[in-house]
């Protein structure tokens, strides 16, 4: 492992003096809110403990919202500095400390890849439309089942590889972890594009994010990311940039 993440890293430090390619750019994939998404039912079904009812959509919606907070820095609930629990339960209608509690049992209770166990539809698509010289990589903080979880859901067939950050050890945004995806894919880093539905993960070595931001709730900014709507419109996207 530590050869490898040196290899990447001469990659990285050398990717200004590479020649332009002509394939296009690789894709590191999130899996969590790009290829599988939450399952807003779990959280629906744990808020009854703590007394509060509450739909799968909007459970679902609220971590969305959260996240977007988390990112963006936004000022809720009255300042300017609050936990995602906290952000979580304003979005979802639901008392703080109800929210925090939710939060902290998911956590003890829930893996993972149970969590976001829903096959997303657009991502069947976008993986079995993609032309084969597009690689694309998974590059997931999750709890060590990203592979079972990826395979029962039928996409690992469609993907060059995973990397879960339980079973390599380290975690996004550390860059290691995406030299690693690079030197598995043959790639230099420059030449591949970050793929997610948040920032929280993103390096800041690699070209902007593409965000996959399906509810329209960030706004644009180019110097950070590019956003999308539709995973649709990623290979269109990925052709116009090589």
């Amino acid at each position: 492992m530590n050869a490898a993440v040196g290899t990447a890293t001469s990659q990285a430090d050398s990717y200004s003096r590479a020649a332009p390619c002509a394939d296009p750019p690789a894709l590191l994939l999130d899996s969590g809110g790009v290829l599988m998404l939450i399952d807003g039912e779990i959280l629906a079904d744990l808020a009854l403990r703590f007394g509060v009812r509450i739909c799968a959509a909007t459970a679902r919606h609220a971590v969305s919202l959260a996240a977007r907070d988390r990112d963006l820095g936004s000022p809720r609930a009255g300042g300017a500095d609050h936990s995602f629990e906290d952000l979580w339960s304003l979005h979802a209608g639901c008392p703080p400390e109800a929210g925090r509690k939710l939060w902290d049992t998911v956590r003890a209770e829930v893996p993972d890849t149970r969590l976001w166990s829903l096959v997303n539809p657009e991502a069947v698509d976008l993986l079995d439309t993609l032309p084969p010289r597009v690689q694309r990589y998974v590059v997931s903080n999750a709890d060590g089942k990203a592979h079972a979880e990826l395979a029962n859901a039928g996409l690992l067939r469609a993907l060059d590889g995973v990397l879960d950050s339980s079973v390599v050890g380290i975690a996004k945004p550390d860059p290691r972890i995406f030299r690693m995806a690079a030197v598995a894919l043959g790639r230099p880093l420059h030449q591949c594009r970050y793929v997610a539905d948040t920032l929280d993960g993103a390096p800041a070595h690699l070209p902007p994010t593409v965000l996959y931001d399906p509810m329209g709730i960030y706004p644009d900014d180019t110097e950070r990311y590019v956003r999308i709507r539709s995973l649709a419109q990623l290979p269109g996207l990925i052709e116009a940039t090589h």
